[in-house]
């Protein structure tokens, strides 16, 4: 159902700009802007989906080495950026006071694992506009959190949503799009990593998201470079 949005867009709004048959320059550029962000859009569905595949038949790897908790953070934000401007979001960066231990990691998994929480905060956001994205250290672990100031969860959601194809059950939040695989996804790249994922969250206060991943390498990731494990079902 949601692969179907993104590739209709595009056949509607690219031929008409194809055909110049949009001559408003404001048109224009709102036109495009749209095929862009459909295809953002259409994009991260199809990695999802085809992690989600790697993952289900155990061929999904991770390539492990030493890095910056603070890129990959900002590379997320960056990539982020143009679609959360677009919406009219701002995404506020705090940084710890000294900088963090490189952590052993897949670089681009825990990029895409941020930037999934920070498409799921703009989703619920509700009529806020501002996400926070926090960088820290708890003990022997780095810590990231996605904090929005939306409509929050459900108390009895919360034991559910990491399981994939969930979606929160509410009025609030039928028009909202998505696979209901981005937060399973985070989940399981988190725990690839050693590290876990929590959530803490109040009906019409928003939601915190953070990503714990512990500075020195687990035992899984010294025995399998690959990080190759199965997707479980969280509780």
């Amino acid at each position: 159902h949601e692969l179907r949005h993104p590739p209709a867009y595009i056949h509607v709004f690219g031929p008409l700009k194809k055909l110049g048959r949009v001559h408003h320059p404001e048109r224009i550029h709102q036109y495009g802007e749209l095929i862009e962000t459909e295809s953002r859009r259409l994009s991260q569905l199809v990695n999802n989906i085809l992690d989600f595949s790697k993952i289900e038949s155990g061929r999904k790897e991770y390539e492990f080495s030493e890095v910056s908790v603070e890129r990959l953070v900002d590379e997320a934000v960056a990539a982020f950026a143009h679609q959360a401007r677009q919406l009219g979001f701002e995404i506020e960066v705090v940084r710890p006071d000294a900088p963090l231990p490189p952590v052993l990691a897949d670089g681009a998994a825990m990029s895409q694992a941020v930037l999934n929480l920070l498409d799921n905060a703009v989703k619920y956001s509700g009529e806020s506009r501002r996400v926070v994205v926090r960088m820290g250290r708890v003990g022997g672990a780095a810590t990231v959190s996605v904090v929005d100031f939306g409509i929050g969860i459900p108390t009895e959601e919360l034991g559910r949503i990491f399981r994939r194809f969930h979606r929160v059950s509410s009025s609030l939040v039928h028009d909202v799009k998505g696979s209901g695989l981005g937060l399973a996804l985070v989940k399981h790249v988190v725990e690839a990593h050693g590290g876990r994922v929590s959530v803490a969250s109040r009906p019409g206060q928003g939601s915190t998201f953070t990503l714990s991943v512990p500075f020195e390498p687990t035992r899984a990731q010294a025995r399998t470079p690959s990080g190759v494990e199965e997707m479980g079902t969280a509780t």
